[in-house]
């Protein structure tokens, strides 16, 4: 594990100086010496099929929308912008027994860079590019580059670290990337906004009242640089977090993963199943299965949208996809076989979906199994997890007990 960084309002950036009380590190804050202890989630070196593994966090229902841009278009001059900018995708999620539903809109960043030797603007989607920049990121911060930033304006949570330390997380699981293209990813996350209305029902519980939720912010709230003309990978960043992730971090809604298994994968659809396996088959063991219908799971990851028409041969495409899918995360070692099933319709007996249902391999419930122990210890340690088999004692038991 990386030593967590003790920074001081000296050597931060110049924009940010001004506007600073104090900053506190993971050595000095409870909720983020919380999100940086990953000390008791390593796989064991006896163990040839796994080796040691890169951990991370993955917040619990945030990673699980649609944030990213799949397909369509990505990046434009501002010259050949679509009349309609803003995509728009549905929010339908169970975590923790905590159903979220609602939607999500993602508006593209505007980011000026060059084009045949000029300056132009571009307006730029996060895509598959600012996903792994973002995992990237958050697996820095989980190492313990992150700081807490007492700011007149307000208190910010904020990941410091240099170009090339992002640059060598990425190339570190296959995915290298010049520093222009990285610093370009870190503006479109920061100029790209996210906006987001849900409503929160609890599934276990049915006399608690709904909640809703309402927001605008960017996926990053600010972004800062400094350093030397020509340093290039020695360039210091500051990349402060938005609220809503803030929160999550405070609130202890995230949970672990390895960074790793995840983000070697070559394709988007597989690094995304992968952390989805890691976020929500957490009771994975042998003889336990997971279920989810083609249609669904392809409209949550971006690929297509509920109001889409989908023929035989999108159909056909759609599962092709999840076919090579399937033999990465065999590959990969998080399941050990798929079975498919047809989903028809009743009056015509075309097949209109498909379900799948996974078996885990015995690597993937090992690495679950270490997992929730350390959630479970990283929640009684915050002060999150209540005693859910303490005794009720009636109060005439209990005065007879202290009269005794």
């Amino acid at each position: 594990m990386s030593r967590k960084v003790n920074i001081s309002v000296d050597n931060l950036p110049d924009s940010l100086r001004g506007q600073i009380h104090g900053v506190e590190s993971a050595i000095d804050n409870e909720s983020l010496a919380l999100f940086t202890d990953n000390k008791d989630v390593r796989i064991s070196l006896e163990n040839t099929n796994h080796g040691l593994r890169a951990y991370s966090n993955t917040f619990n229902h945030y990673d699980l929308w649609g944030r990213f841009v799949r397909s369509g278009h990505k990046k434009l001059p501002l010259e050949e912008a679509p009349k309609k900018t803003i995509i728009t995708r549905r929010i339908s999620e169970k975590v923790d027994g905590i159903l979220y539903d609602g939607e999500i809109k993602i508006t593209p960043a505007v980011v000026s860079s060059k084009k045949d030797g000029e300056e132009t603007e571009f307006l730029v989607w996060p895509s598959d590019r600012e996903e792994k920049v973002e995992r990237a990121l958050i697996r820095l911060a989980s190492k313990g580059k992150i700081v807490k930033i007492n700011f007149k304006s307000g208190i910010q949570y904020a990941v410091i670290f240099s170009m090339n330390e992002l640059a060598q997380e990425l190339k570190a699981v296959g995915q290298s990337m010049p520093y222009p293209q990285i610093k370009e990813s870190l503006e479109a996350l920061q100029g790209s906004k996210l906006s987001f209305k849900y409503r929160a029902t609890d599934t276990k519980n049915s006399d608690v009242d709904d909640s809703f939720y309402e927001s605008n912010m960017n996926f990053l709230s600010s972004l800062h640089f400094s350093g030397k003309k020509g340093q290039g990978g020695n360039i210091k960043c500051v990349a402060c977090l938005n609220a809503f992730v803030h929160n999550m971090i405070d609130n202890l809604e995230y949970k672990g993963y390895y960074f790793n298994s995840a983000q070697e994968l070559k394709r988007g659809l597989s690094r995304w199943m992968m952390l989805r396996l890691y976020h929500l088959w957490r009771y994975a063991a042998p003889g336990k299965t997971y279920h989810f219908r083609l249609l669904s799971i392809m409209e949550k990851y971006g690929s297509i949208y509920s109001t889409d028409e989908i023929t035989d041969n999108k159909l056909k495409a759609l599962r092709r996809d999840m076919t090579t899918t399937m033999k990465d995360l065999i590959e990969k070692g998080a399941i050990s076989e798929y079975n498919i099933s047809n989903v028809k319709d009743d009056e015509t007996g075309r097949i209109i979906d498909y379900v799948y249902e996974m078996h885990p391999s015995t690597q993937f419930c090992e690495e679950i199994l270490a997992l929730n122990k350390h959630n479970k210890r990283i929640e009684i340690q915050g002060g999150k997890r209540l005693v859910e088999t303490a005794e009720i004692i009636d109060e005439d038991i209990l005065e007879a007990i202290v009269k005794k």
